[in-house]
This record gives C-alpha cells, structure tokens and sequence, in this order.
C-alpha cells in the first residue's frame, strides 16, 4: 500500500542468518536492509518503531538484556532463535514479537529444516512488519484527513461509544481526544439523559436506525453546545465487517445553525417586503413564496415544488408591455382591481452560474392611478371636466385620416351678461351646466372647451349635411330650453358653425376645417344668434363670416 524501508538488525557471531534472510522475496513497496551485529553495543541507539531485532540465541547465547529491553522499549519487533531445549523465561517471551524455535540438535550448523523454519519465520515478520506499518500509515491518513474536515466527523461501536473523532469534534464540545475515547453522548455533549429525554433531539435514536437501514442516512438533528442550541446537517453510516456484521457507526455533521439563521433572516425580510416574491431554483421549481404573494393569488394553495414557468405562462396570460418594457397584468383582488409589474432577477453564484430566479410583483395601481389623473388633469378643462386644447388637438392627429371630419363650434350667446349681474360663481354654474348638455347631446363624440365661453365638438363618423343641421338644432335648443328655465340664464342662448369634410385618401387639413368652422359661427352671430350656419351652405346662401 505504502512504501516502506525497514531495518532489520541480526545479533549474531557470523552472517549465515544474514545471507538466509536476504535470499527470502522481500513484499511490494517494501525494502527491508538486512544487517548482522557481532555484539549487541554496535547495534547503535534503540530501534524504531519500522525496524526489528533477531537475536540468534544458538549462536549468541550471552544476549545483553539490556540491548534487548531498548529495542522492546522503542516498539521494535524482537525476535529470538531459540532451541527447543533452552525456552527464555516468561518475562523475557513477553517481551518478544516472535520466537524461531529450532530443533533440540541443532548446534550451529543450520540444517534444510531450520532453514525453512527460520524462512517462514522471517517472511511472517516481513509480512507483519509491513502490515503494521500500513496500518499506522492509514490511521495517519485518515486522523489527517478528518482532521482537515471543518465539519464533525466521529466513528462509534454498536453500544455509541466514541472510538474516533476530529478536531471538529472536539472543539464543539470543548473536550480532548483522550477525553471522548470510549465515552457516550450524555458525558460529551454534558446533556443530562432527563433533558435529552425531553428536549427535541434525535441524535441517539437515529444511530438505531441507521444501523436497522444498513445505508446511509440523512438527519436534522438539534444539539445543545455549551454555545447554545445547534442546528446539524447530519450524515450516518453503519460500519460493517466482512461478514457482514454491523460493528458501529461513522457520522459526519455539518452544522448548519448560521445557514438555517440566515434563512430565516431572508424570509424575515422576504415577508417585509411589500412585493409579492416568488424564489425558483436552478430546475425552475418554486423553492419559497412570501405572504404578499399569497395575498395576490390566494388561488394558488401551495406553489413549492411546481415548475415555474408553467405557473409564470398562467399568471401572465394576457399581459401588456409598458413605456419601460416592463410586464405589466391586471388582477383581481378583494379590495379591488390591482395593476402588477412582473421583474425576473437571475440569481448568480461566485463561479457566474445562474442557479435560480427571484421573482418580484409590484403593485403599481396607485402609480398607475395617478399617472391616470395627471393625464387627465394635463388634458382636461379642470372647471368643466371636458377636453381642453391640449387633449383637442392630440385627437385630431388621430382622426385626420377618417373619411368624414365634421366640426361644431359653439359660442355662448350674453354670457357675459350673467357674470356682471350674478357675478363669477354663476358665470362658472352657466358653463358647467352647459358642458353636461354637451356631453348629454353628444354621447359618443369628442368634445372640448375651447376656453371661455367657448366649445367643440368633433364627429369622426360619417353624417350627411342634414344630420348635421338636426343634431346642431337640437343642441341648441336643449341649451335655449334650459337658459330660460333660470332666471338667471335668461337672456343667454348660444350659436354654433358646422364645417365637415370628406376624403376619399390621405389626411384632413385640420386647420382650414376650424378655420371654418370659426367662420360659419360668426355667420350665425351676424344673424342674431340663437342660430347656427354650416359652412358651405353660408357660402353658397351669399352670407359672409364677420
């Protein structure tokens, strides 16, 4: 597994034992140098730990203990040749890794069966030596790899007995190696078994069924810290023999206490925001949603764990795209109608990779309300709630193109005469009233003021010169009819001036058309008032515009 150079030091009056061992095949990855010392002294300082001691008892009857107790000392492998009549001592044997015992007859000359014994025996030490120093080097290993773990690594027996933990570990309970060794989950977690019995853990009962599963499992596990609780993302495997026996367990436990904080901070805000917030993942599957969302679909009853984009096709059915070409929809909801702009935010991880979306719904309906009314206001006669001039001319842009474009102006007749002799307020009740029997008189059409005590109406349809000369009539009359009705009114009346034009291409001369129509008015007021004149016929009756 590893390579190993191994020292193995003959105490020895020749180099016969020297040159058997060496012709013995030495394992893979493994060098063993082979040496004889014809007294114990010249053996140099005591042994290490990768080396061995063979001490030919035949040949070197008189073996220093004192050599031999160093060499047991360091760890060394000691090994004797001993004849079968002369067994060393017991303390001495315990002291001894192995014992080559040769044949009683044996005196010195090695015969092909000691030969063989002595092999075997050197191959057995070869074999244990290297097997030995493998598995400290892998203990090495594996103590530095758990070590170089951040999270809590430990290994336990059957019974939950520690055998084995990190540094991790042991900085999270505040105790040694030495301390844990063979100790159980109260003692190291200084959890009182009355506490653990009615606190929220599951720590010792997930061992059981772990090793019931035989595979690894996944917990959640709660642990007290003399730091306070924490959360544990917690991975458990049985350890199981060759046989298939179940020895213990190994875990590995990671603590996930400032995560699960920094969750619950980001629902904190999440559920501050005013937004409705909907999170999906990589996958596209909703992994959060805040309560605002809820408040704006409450139809949905439980969004996690759908695909996104699906819900996001539904919920965007019949959007419009705004100024911002941003999404814009309108929902229903209890307290009314709700205009949402929808924003799509990748989320980024550190190496740029798109690892989710956060979704946001904004509700604009009061922006959107006001952005109404400042049109409105912008465009609307603040007095009568009619079109102004603004407003007015923006339509005709967009009507010059129809076939037929017809034009009444209307102009109050005396007018002034009710704001000198009612004063002002009256003047302004003369030209609201008057706007509501234009708008009653012209449901469909456009009409403004044109400022003072003067209107317009613009028909975009089709109407022959007659239409035109009854529907004027009978604006006017509507208006006579209630100026008279108040003593206030009168002495008022209005006159009006129709002009209209039809095309068969291109666009009308927008101006030429007010133009005359203005004319047409003065016609009329020329007339008397109370009256109205369209214009093509004023011409052709010989009447001309004051």
């Amino acid at each position: 597994m590893f390579f190993n150079r191994f020292t193995v030091s003959i105490l020895s009056s020749d180099t016969k034992t020297e040159a058997l061992l060496s012709r013995v095949p030495q394992p893979e990855d493994s060098v063993f140098d082979i040496k004889t010392y014809s007294r114990p002294e010249d053996i140099g300082a005591a042994p290490s730990s990768g080396s061995a001691v063979i001490a030919d008892c035949i040949r070197f009857p008189d073996l220093q203990r004192d050599i031999f107790n160093a060499a047991a000392a360091a760890d060394s492998y000691i090994v004797l040749i001993v004849p079968a009549d002369n067994i060393p001592d017991e303390e001495l044997l315990e002291r001894t890794s192995d014992i080559w015992v040769m044949p009683s007859d044996a005196d010195g000359e090695y015969c092909e069966r000691c030969e063989r014994l002595i092999r075997t025996g050197f191959k057995r030490l070869m074999d244990n030596m290297k097997s030995r120093a493998d598995s400290r080097r892998t203990e090495i290993c594996l103590n530095t790899a758990i070590d170089s773990i951040p999270d809590l690594v430990w290994f336990k027996d059957s019974r939950g007995a520690h055998l084995n933990v990190n540094n991790a570990f042991c900085k999270a309970v505040e105790k040694t190696k030495s301390q844990i060794y063979k100790k159980g989950h109260y003692y190291i977690w200084d959890i009182p078994k009355s506490e653990y019995d009615q606190g929220d853990y599951v720590c010792l009962e997930s061992e059981d069924i772990v090793m019931e599963a035989r595979k690894t499992c996944l917990f959640d596990e709660k642990v007290k810290t003399k730091a306070g609780m924490c959360q544990f993302k917690t991975y458990k495997s049985p350890l199981i023999d060759s046989d298939g026996n179940i020895f213990g367990t190994c875990g590995i436990a990671r603590d996930v206490t400032d995560i699960q904080n920094t969750n619950n901070e980001l629902d904190v805000v999440l559920e501050s925001m005013p937004y409705a917030v909907i999170v999906a993942d990589r996958h596209n599957s909703v992994i959060s949603t805040n309560s605002k969302f809820s408040s704006y679909f409450p139809e949905e009853d439980s969004i996690i764990g759908k695909d996104f984009n699906v819900w996001k096709e539904k919920a965007l059915s019949g959007h419009r795209v705004n100024a911002d070409g941003c999404v814009e929809i309108t929902k229903a909801a209890k307290d009314g109608e709700k205009t949402l702009v929808f924003i799509e935010q990748p989320v980024i991880d550190i190496f740029d990779k798109n690892i989710g979306t956060v979704n946001i719904f904004r509700d604009i309906t009061l922006e959107r309300s006001f952005e109404r009314q400042t049109l409105r206001n912008a465009n609307t006669d603040f007095m009568t709630g009619l079109n102004n001039r603004r407003s007015l001319f923006s339509y005709l842009e967009t009507v010059k193109s129809v076939p037929q474009l017809s034009l009444i102006t209307i102009d109050l007749d005396n007018f002034k005469s009710v704001n000198d002799s009612f004063g002002h307020p009256m003047g302004d009740e003369a030209l609201i009233r008057t706007s509501a029997m234009l708008k009653k008189c012209f449901p469909d059409d456009f009409i403004a003021r044109l400022g003072g005590d003067e209107f317009l109406v613009v028909i975009s349809e089709k109407r022959s010169e007659s239409e035109l000369e009854s529907i004027t009539q009978n604006l006017l009359d509507t208006l006579c009819g209630f100026y008279k009705s108040r003593k206030e009114f009168e002495n008022m009346s209005a006159s009006a001036g129709v002009s209209y034009a039809v095309i068969e291409s291109g666009e009308h001369d927008i101006e030429k058309l007010m133009v005359n129509s203005d004319s047409a008015l003065y016609c009329a007021k020329n007339l008397g008032k109370a009256t109205f004149r369209v214009y093509g016929k004023a011409v052709r009756e010989g009447i001309k515009p004051h």
